[in-house]
């Protein structure tokens, strides 16, 4: 998927450009060297108002600098002429941010040389945060849900936002909250979403697809269960009719379309806000947030992006294809997200993450520049990965791990961090590492890895808070948290024989990794590097090395069979 590029070495423009007013003033912006929309923004929100087509919940980053993105093409080419209704449920200020800029806010793409392409984007047509209490924005909701002209919902709320219980099988509080209270009253982004679905059956039913889009495997199939699961909870308390719950099991109905998505979007950067306010952008300042990423009245991105989804829409759907959109069948999609997911990229960035933090990284660019991380990266991929990938035809597994491994992580314009991919990791282990795994565990080669499981190592590592000079860091949020720090409490670096059987019951957790790491034939490997790694300080970069090292033949091998094949 590409987009139009502007040169950010324009003269800055004689007024402050300041995006409250930036819809009347599209020619500064063009003359200082941002792209602009090609459309009419008041008859696209005017027409949003009447005939609302697409929704979507999550107001973040990656919302900004993909789904955004790609509606504003379609409404440049005339593939589309209303915009997205956006719905928060989580941060009442992240919707307060929206309103204060008019909707529009700057996607800026970061070039590997350093440049970045700014573009004004007004694909946003209307804002709204709901929760228990926001009568007018509910209001204003259940209009869009009960018009016929609702074609689809999409949803970046992160993997454990479609949680509905805790590691005991107990409803989380929220979601505890809704079902007893039913439809309408909601606090859980679930419980909002199902609400609005009911108030669309009770309008006579009209078809809809509802299209998770957050980043991980089978993300329709999570969906639909909570979205089900909920539904049943409220029929039994009578809340809603039987009728509602059969409406949304029939995918003639309600569609739950599977995706892939694929876009590096770190939380805003400094030095981005810096080349923006040189071109004349005002309020470029970051709004500092105390557990989540900074506002800001702009997205920052990497050229590259991927967007396929499962062509199941009930109600028709907008030319999604004109805006770079790949359409396929479910297992096609299924595939490329398992090729991404599963190999190709998250592993990748899962493996890097903890790493990173332990060796004192704030730069996934600078990390990968450590022959010995590229040695690990590479490792999981081509020599372990490659071998048991699932193959979506429509993308080259092989050239994809290229792009990401010459090209995506190695871009210095991209601000990521260690940290900020080291997030919920434990929603992520058994994801990004199981079903590779798995497959090596049906081949019988389970034994042979050493690159994931010293993968999994270097996250147990990481959960000790402790870097490897020996100096203490703050962990990235995790919902598991407290969870998992009993398992490691005991450990102490310079002292592996504090390891102990502590690890087993963790290993052996199917639940988290996707199945027993034992049973696999990996857990004695991780227990054996967890060992490693704690020996001491230094340990870690001296364990990483020699696993490379030793490695080499092998990694080397699966590169220049790679190349031979292409």
């Amino acid at each position: 998927m590409s987009e139009p590029r502007t040169d950010t070495r324009t003269a800055a423009a004689s007024e402050p450009l300041r995006l409250e007013d930036a819809a009347s003033r599209l020619d500064a912006y063009a003359r200082a060297g941002f792209a602009v929309p090609g459309y009419d923004i008041t008859r696209m929100r005017e027409r949003t108002t009447t005939h609302p087509a697409w929704v979507h919940l999550g107001p973040g980053n990656f919302f900004r600098s993909l789904h955004a993105t790609v509606a504003q093409q379609l409404l440049d080419t005339g593939a589309l002429d209303t915009g997205i209704v956006l719905v928060g449920t989580h941060d009442p200020r992240t919707i307060e941010h929206c309103h204060a800029t008019d909707e529009l806010f700057v996607n800026a793409v970061m070039d590997a040389d350093g440049g970045v392409a700014p573009t004004l984007v007004a694909s946003v047509a209307e804002s709204h945060f709901v929760s228990a209490g926001t009568t007018e924005a509910w209001a204003r909701l259940v209009e869009v849900f009960t018009a016929p002209s609702l074609q689809l919902v999409t949803l970046t709320i992160t993997e454990k936002g479609y949680r509905l219980r805790d590691p005991a099988g107990d409803l989380l509080p929220a979601v505890a909250y809704d079902v007893e209270h039913g439809p309408g009253g909601d606090t859980h982004a679930m419980g909002v979403l199902t609400a609005l679905l009911w108030e669309r059956f009770r309008a006579g039913g009209q078809p809809i697809a509802v299209v998770s889009t957050d980043n991980f495997s089978e993300n329709g199939l999570r969906l639909s269960a909570s979205v089900w699961e909920l539904a049943e909870l409220w029929a039994a308390r009578g809340h809603v009719d039987r009728g509602f719950v059969d409406y949304l099991r029939d995918p003639q109905q309600v569609a739950f379309p599977w995706s892939m998505v694929d876009r590096i979007t770190p939380v805003p950067s400094p030095r981005v806000a810096e080349a923006l306010g040189r071109l004349g952008l005002a309020d470029t300042a970051l709004v500092t947030r105390e557990g989540a990423s900074p506002l800001a009245s702009f997205s920052n991105t990497e050229e590259i992006s991927y967007l396929v989804i499962e062509d199941s829409f009930p109600n028709g759907r907008p030319a999604l294809e004109r805006g770079g959109v790949r359409l396929a069948d479910r297992e096609t999609v299924n595939r490329a997200d398992r090729m991404k997911v599963c190999t190709c990229l998250n592993p990748l960035h899962t493996a890097m993450a903890v790493l990173g933090c332990v060796l004192g990284y704030t730069s996934i660019a600078q990390e990968i520049g450590n022959p010995d991380v590229l040695g690990l990266v590479r490792g999981i991929g081509y020599a372990e990965g490659l071998p048991v990938v699932a193959d979506p035809g429509i993308i080259s597994p092989r050239d994809f791990l290229d792009e990401v491994v010459t090209r995506r992580l190695p871009n210095p314009g991209i601000p990521d961090t260690p940290q900020r991919i080291a997030t919920d990791t434990s929603q992520k282990v058994g994801i990004r590492f199981g079903e590779t795994l798995t497959a090596h565990a049906a081949r019988g080669t389970g034994t042979s890895l050493r690159f994931i499981p010293f993968a999994i190592a270097a996250w147990i590592r990481y959960l000790l808070a402790v870097d490897d000079e020996g100096h203490p860091f703050d962990l990235s949020p995790d919902p598991l948290a407290d969870h998992l720090h009993r398992f490691v409490a005991d450990l102490r670096v310079g002292d592996p024989d504090t390891l102990g059987e502590h690890l087993h019951p963790l290993l052996s957790n199917a639940e988290l990794f996707g199945l027993d790491l034992y049973a696999a034939g990996v857990g004695p490997t991780v227990e054996g590097y967890v060992r490693a790694l704690i020996a001491g300080p230094g340990a870690v970069a001296r364990t990483l090395h020699e696993l490379v090292t030793d490695s080499a033949i092998t990694t080397d091998h699966h590169l220049t069979e790679g190349a031979d094949e292409r």
